[in-house]
This record gives C-alpha cells, structure tokens and sequence, in this order.
C-alpha cells in the first residue's frame, strides 16, 4: 500500500486545488483571462528553446530559451517579411523544443542554489501582476509593441520610415508577432508580457545558479530599472540574461554557446555592441565570434538597405536625441521619485562595487563612461549587473548591508505594483477597457477613430506617439520623431503633400491633442519635439484642400482625404 500513497497524495491533492479554484471566484476569473494567452506563451516558450538548442546543441533549456529568444522572433521577422503567419515556424520550433527538453533531462539546479528567497518570490510575483494587465507603458504602446502590430495589421513587416525605432534590432518585439497574430492587440498584447515574464525568470535562475548566492542575485534583479519591467514588454531582462550567458560561455570557452549568444544580442539592442566588445576583446576569445556576427547581422543588413546605415537610426540626419533628459548626477539614478522605473537602486551599486576580474573592472569603467552620456538607467544595467555576478562578500557587515538594500527596494517594487492599480484586474474591480482608459487617456480617442475607420484603411496619426491600440493600418511617428514627421510634411506645396500622402496609401489623417498623462513623458513629448511651423501649417492648407470629410470630439480629428 505504502508504494501508492504518493500517488493517492497526488490525486488528493489535485482535488483539493480544483475545488480551492473553483470556490474562490477572483481565480477562475483570472484563469478565464489568462488561460489561452498563456498556453501559447508556453507553446512559444517550447519554440524558443528548440531553437536555442539547434544552435548550442546542449539540452540546458534556460540558456537555450535565453539565446533563443531573440533568434526565433529574428526567424519570425524574415518570415513576416512575406506574410506574418509564422505559424508553421512555431510549431516546429515548439516540437523540436520539447524533444530538447526530454534529451537535456530538464532544468538543472545547483545544490545550494535552490533555497527560496523572499525578495526572488516577491519580485517575480510582482512581474506576474504586472504581466497580466494590457499594455499601457509610453514604450511599449509607441515602440516595442506598435511595430509587430503594424507589422500584422499589414499583412507582412514592412518599412516604416516616419519611426525611427523601427531600424533597431528588432529580434525580441518580432517574436511577439505570432501572438499579435493568433490573439489580437488585447490578448496578445498580454502574452507578449508574459513570455517578457519567462525571459525574466530565467535570467533570474541562470545568475542564481551561476552565482550560487541568492544575495547576488537578489542584488541584481531587485534593481528598479529591470525589477519593475519584468512583466512589461521591454528588452532589458532579455539583454541582461544574454549578456549574462555571453561572459560565462566566455569563461567557459564555450564556442557554440558563445557564437548563439553574440548573435542573440546583436539581434536584441545596439548597447550590446560595447559589451560584446570588452569582454571577447579582454579575454581574446575569438572562436565562435564569425558564426555569431552572421547570426546577429540580420537588422544590420536590413538597415543598410532601407538606409544605407547598417546603424540606423543613429549616425545619420535623421538620428534621434536618445539621451540627456535627465542629468547625469548619480544621485538622480540610485532614486528619482519621477523615475523610480528607472532607477538603478542601491543593492546593483554595492555588489558591482566588489567585483572580480580584468572583464568585470573593464565593464565597470565602461558603464561609468556611459553614465556620463545621461542615457536611460536600463542601458547601464547590464555593464553593472555582470560585474556584479564576479562579487565576493567576504565581509559579513557589507552583506548585512546589502540585504538592507534589497529589502528595501523588494518595498519600493510592491509599492510600484500596487501603485500602477494593475491588482484591480485581479481584484475584477475593473475591466480591461477600463484598466487601460485610467492608464491611457488617449485611449478613449483612438477607439473612437477605430469605430469610424473603414476595412481599408491606412491613417496618419500626427501628435500622438500611441499606435499600438489602433485596429486599422497606421502611420506615426514614435517616441523622439516630431523632427522625422515636420520633414515628412512640410513640403513646398499642398500638392506635393497630398501626392506623397496618396503615394503611401494614406487615406485618412488623425489629428490628436492628448497630452502626456505624466511628469516624464511630458518631458518626453517635449524633447520629442511637435510638428514645426512649416509642417502645421502646410498640413493645414494641403486638409483645408483635400479632406473630404472631417469628424470631431474634444481632443481628436479626424479626416477623410478625397480619393
């Protein structure tokens, strides 16, 4: 009898939980959203993993799904070129995923690195608040989610000239492209936040398991500028952890492993480049590097063809101002209480002040040259996080201290949370149309133009950053892109306005008003730059001549242009 009492256990156990989950509403509630959003997320997660492991050929699913991410939305996009139904890729994927997983044996501990920690569990249950809420960050809703939803609006992944962010490697926001596809900019939108959530967890699991110290990693994934985004739709944990994997295949002289990581993070974001640099160059590791650089070259040979700037949209005249909107005093980046999503906290700056080794020193010095730069905090972390793997607590006051400081901060991520009133979905003391209205003022207007745009469509949407809620094709500029726009529309004819308007298949133009709904993306707004003078004013002339028909409400316009 006894050899079946774990299953008896087993089987009484399930029946407990189903019965927990069905009496207590706000769960089945939960589940109800999240149920379909995260089975693709999981069958996608599969498909990440089956091609990290085609290129390592090594069954660890954690550094395989951390090098594959990047890699299969690279995948997605080369398919998405021709039609954004990558479908088909996502199921090989996924199936070649699984059989990794059954051939590495799964997921691989270290003995002492599988004790919980309360900040890890508190932090990543903070992601999955987070995660479970639409999309309503300014970056995510003008960038990171509004180009694969363009993408999937028109069928395929095309140029969009007028968004500068649109030339940036673009490996992690294509692998959203499926899920925009199969779900739709609601549920999608959704699932997108939580395979940004698995990317979170395990960057987490592989610096814990690297370091073997619960207190490092705590030090590191307890900084604000990447705890308070594990849930959101950015780049930042992908990078961390592919930057993470590149110094330890570095380490180990791990050239497959090596090559998969330089070029998933080529695919991933351009302050990759300096990172990569210092710590191949430092450790004269060279194997591996010509095989990543062709992986990672995709975006590159994409940009010098549209723009003949492999670095676009940088280096060029239509660069955009990216960084000084705040000052580079290290003070406002530990804490600013007009950026705590992006402050670098405490607990990152005293590890990394520990660090080990000519790699770690190098990247050290590195960030702290950036630093000076005043660029967004998140570009900073990975230069400070890895270092921060290297550290020694030899002093039991120092980590004393740090423990201090990640408690501290732990505090700081569930005031954010509940803050961002992402609990009243879980609470269902608010809908997701509502949710998303309080967040997003602007929100209102764009379903208000959604209900009046026809089947085809193709709208240009000038003052407002915010495309990725549009259910019709769109043309607008996006964060830093008033400058891009003003040299779109100021022509020196109404005319030639309306031809090169009627050349990209613009059949409506959206003129929004909606401000900024907080301190930062005002300053935003403002660096961002309105349309010049010049621009208002041939825009006006050229829809004073050819609008057909124009519909109005408080803070939007919009025109029909005649045929």
């Amino acid at each position: 009898m006894s050899k079946y009492r774990h299953w008896i256990a087993l089987a009484v156990a399930v029946y407990l939980l189903l019965v927990f989950v069905d009496r207590f509403v706000l769960v089945e509630l939960l589940l109800r959203r999240m149920a379909l959003p995260a089975t693709l997320v999981l069958l996608e997660g599969l498909a990440i993993v089956g091609v990290g492991w085609a290129l390592r050929r090594d069954g660890d699913p954690v550094v395989n799904f951390i090098v594959g991410y990047p890699i299969f939305g690279t995948l997605s996009f080369l398919v998405g070129t021709i039609s954004t139904g990558a479908t088909p890729v996502l199921l090989l994927a996924a199936v070649a995923g699984a059989v990794s997983i059954k051939r590495g044996g799964g997921f691989q501990f270290a003995a002492d690195a599988v004790k919980p920690v309360a900040p890890l569990i508190l932090i990543l249950l903070c992601g999955f608040v987070m995660a479970q809420a639409p999309p309503v960050s300014l970056d995510e809703l003008a960038y990171h989610l509004a180009i694969p939803h363009t993408w999937v609006l028109e069928g395929r992944a095309l140029d969009l000239p007028l968004m500068s962010h649109s030339y940036f490697p673009l490996g992690v926001e294509s692998a959203d492209l499926p899920l925009l596809l199969l779900l739709g900019p609601e549920s999608g939108g959704i699932a997108s936040h939580l395979l940004h959530l698995l990317a979170a967890i395990a960057t987490t699991f592989f610096i814990w398991r690297r370091t073997s110290s619960a207190l490092l990693t705590a030090a590191i994934v307890a900084t604000p500028a990447l705890a308070l985004t594990a849930g959101w739709s950015l780049v930042d944990w992908p990078l961390l952890g592919i930057c993470a994997v590149l110094y330890a295949a570095v380490e180990d002289d791990d050239e497959r492993t090596v090559a998969a990581a330089l070029g998933a993070g080529l695919l991933t974001k351009y302050t990759f480049i300096p990172f990569a640099i210092v710590v191949l160059a430092l450790k004269r590791h060279w194997r591996g590097v010509p095989l990543g650089l062709a992986i990672g070259s995709i975006f590159f040979i994409r940009n010098l063809v549209l723009t003949c700037n492999p670095l676009a949209p940088f280096f060029g005249a239509d660069a955009p101002h990216l960084s000084g909107y705040r000052a580079a005093y290290l003070s406002d980046y530990v804490f600013d209480g007009s950026f705590i999503d992006e402050s670098l906290g405490v607990s990152l700056l005293i590890a990394a002040i520990v660090a080990r080794g000519r790699s770690a020193w190098a990247l050290l010095a590195c960030g702290a040259a950036l630093f000076f730069l005043a660029p967004s905090s998140r570009i900073l972390v990975p230069f400070f996080a890895i270092p921060a793997m290297t550290a020694l607590l030899q002093r039991r006051a120092l980590a004393i201290v740090l423990g201090v400081a990640v408690g501290l901060q732990t505090l700081l991520i569930v005031f954010f949370t509940e803050r961002s009133d992402a609990f009243s979905l879980i609470a269902a003391r608010a809908s997701e149309e509502e949710y998303v209205t309080k967040q997003r003022p602007a929100y209102r207007s764009i379903a208000w133009i959604n209900s009046l745009l026809p089947e085809r469509s193709r709208t240009l949407v000038v003052g407002l950053n915010e495309t990725y809620w549009f259910t019709r094709p769109v043309r607008g500029g996006g964060n830093f892109d008033g400058e891009r726009m003003s040299r779109y529309l100021a022509l020196p004819t109404p005319e030639a306005v309306r031809e090169r308007l009627r050349g990209d298949g613009i059949t409506h133009v959206a003129v929004m008003a909606a401000p900024p709904p907080t301190a930062v993306e005002r300053k935003v707004a403002e660096r961002s730059g309105r349309l010049t003078p010049e621009a208002q004013r041939m825009l006006s002339r050229m829809l004073d001549r050819y609008a057909a028909n124009v519909q109005s409400r408080a803070d939007a316009s919009l025109f029909t242009l005649k045929r």
